[in-house]
């Protein structure tokens, strides 16, 4: 089931027809074996190379499919998977389906014969900025869907394929869509992403809990038996439709150990598709430095060191790191750009503390006086957040130091960046791994914003040092700018933006 909801208009009607190249060639697939009808194939939908491919946006009427999954599970539901009668690769597809509340919807089984009118399109998350799809593999659905329910038919056998057909787009294009079975596959971990319970397979990809609760199983255990459609949403999943589709194996020896990946020895240790340094396991091993550019040395030495486009003064982790000093202004006046961040002298922060620049900045925070004339005085201007005077600089004193009317813990200087202030709270490399829910705001670990936030943090992405050390902090699989902790654009509202100051500014229109 997709992450990010489309808004769709289901229509009622049928489509007048096929383009006429299909009208006057009946059967005509690459896998016409499997087709039994004249109209058009799921064959034509997903596979590429079909002589009578359907392109994006073309309508299809696809019909006699029998239906393999259907989701009437958990809070986002109303997708159905279809399936030519033979199944195998580029057999089945993914309604998107928004009718939820006709009859024909509520009866709908796993089985059933069904004919789908509507439009194949592919579906990928677009980048909230550029809005360029993101998917490796876009996911190939039917929408605007009118449904008409035939009957009851036989349920289709899963396809057998092997742990890792799932592992890459190269190998895993052809069963999205598909009904498939794995055998003999472990579970290595049971992760949970937003909102969703992902069971992950040693050697594969991932079962998620989309169609059905998926609690139940265990980490390590062996199975001889898993069955589901497959999805993508950034990676493959297989989509469970039932507790049938899982069957633990009566001799564990029968799915292979789960060993750890070596980050040195040219192998895929762990089974997952990436090898030695490639492996996200291996991050922050001594055999695979991480690629950073957050030092005064990396930041002036005109390579991109962190390969993310830009170079030394003009990435943010050089300009906006708290403990670099070669991309500080040095002169704010001599018309220069001296440390290359596109702004020169009173234009720079950094120099919002030179006499040069006195009418450019809040430079005194406690004469009560909008020196500056930008309609903010003293410790309310943004020029004065870092002024000593403007930080509650001691937080078990007692005292309101800055005077802004809170105190100690109190303060949001101290809320969650002094050790004083950490009980109940987590904001501590210990309570922000330790998988228990200190502050009971129902966010754990990593997923608080407390732990995100708190400088005291080392093992979760963000604030401006672990948004800038080239290493994957939390263990998601994204590291710095690319973790939506460090780095969130929002696509239409710039006030729900969230970006740390050692990433790229968000660029709205």
């Amino acid at each position: 089931m997709r992450k990010i909801t489309l808004f769709l208009m289901v229509t009622l009607f049928a489509f007048a027809g096929c383009r006429e190249d299909k009208k006057t060639n009946p059967n005509n697939n690459n896998n016409n074996v499997n087709n039994t009808n004249n109209g058009d194939t799921i064959f034509m939908v997903q596979d590429a190379s079909n002589q009578y491919f359907v392109q994006d946006g073309d309508e299809v009427v696809l019909s006699n499919k029998i239906v393999t999954a259907v989701d009437k599970y958990g809070d986002r539901t109303g997708s159905f998977w279809i399936s030519e009668a033979n199944g195998g690769a580029f057999s089945g597809v993914q309604v998107y389906n928004t009718d939820t509340t006709s009859t024909w919807w509520s009866e709908l089984q796993v089985g059933d014969l069904v004919t789908v009118h509507g439009r194949k399109m592919e579906y990928s998350y677009l980048d909230p900025d550029t809005n360029e799809p993101l998917f490796d593999d876009p996911l190939t659905e039917i929408t605007e869907a009118s449904v008409t329910v035939l009957g009851a038919g036989t349920p289709l056998t899963p396809t057998d394929i092997t742990a890792s057909d799932l592992t890459s787009v190269a190998m895993g294009e052809k069963w999205e869509g598909v009904l498939v079975r794995l055998t003999n596959v472990r579970v290595s971990t049971i992760t949970e992403r937003d909102g969703r319970l992902e069971v992950n397979l040693f050697g594969s990809t991932k079962a998620q809990d989309d169609l059905v609760d998926l609690s139940t199983v265990s980490e390590g255990v062996c199975l001889s038996r898993l069955s589901g459609v497959v999805t993508y949403f950034f990676d493959y999943y297989v989509l469970v439709r039932s507790a049938s589709d899982i069957e633990i194996a009566a001799n564990d020896a029968d799915c292979a150990e789960i060993v750890d990946e070596i980050c040195d020895n040219d192998i895929d240790d762990d089974g997952n598709g990436f090898t030695d340094c490639d492996d996200f396991a291996c991050t922050g091993n001594i055999a695979c430095p991480g690629k950073a550019e957050n030092t005064d040395e990396l930041c002036s030495d005109t390579i991109d060191n962190d390969e993310d486009g830009l170079t030394d003064c003009q990435d943010p982790s050089c300009f906006g790191h708290p403990d670099l000093t070669a991309c500080i202004e040095t002169n704010c006046t001599d018309t220069v750009d001296n440390d290359g961040n596109g702004y020169a002298d009173c234009e720079d922060y950094d120099c919002g503390n030179d006499v040069a620049c006195a009418g450019d900045f809040e430079q005194n925070c406690t004469d009560t006086t909008d020196d500056d004339g930008d309609g903010f005085i003293d410790c309310d201007d943004f020029d004065c957040a870092d002024d000593a005077a403007c930080i509650e600089v001691d937080c078990a004193d007692g005292n309101d130091n800055d005077g802004d009317g809170f105190i100690d813990c109190a303060d949001f200087d101290c809320l969650y960046t002094a050790a004083a202030c950490a009980e109940g709270k987590e904001m501590t490399d210990a309570t922000c791994s330790d998988g228990v829910d200190q502050d009971s705001n129902t966010f754990i670990d990593c997923r608080d914003f407390s732990c995100q936030k708190s400088p005291l943090v080392t093992v979760c992405e963000g604030n401006a040092v672990t948004c800038s050390d080239g290493l994957d902090n939390d263990g998601n699989n994204f590291i710095d700018c690319a973790d939506f902790a460090c780095r969130y654009c929002h696509a239409t509202d710039p006030t729900k933006d969230r970006v740390v100051a050692t990433c790229p500014p968000c660029v709205h229109e």
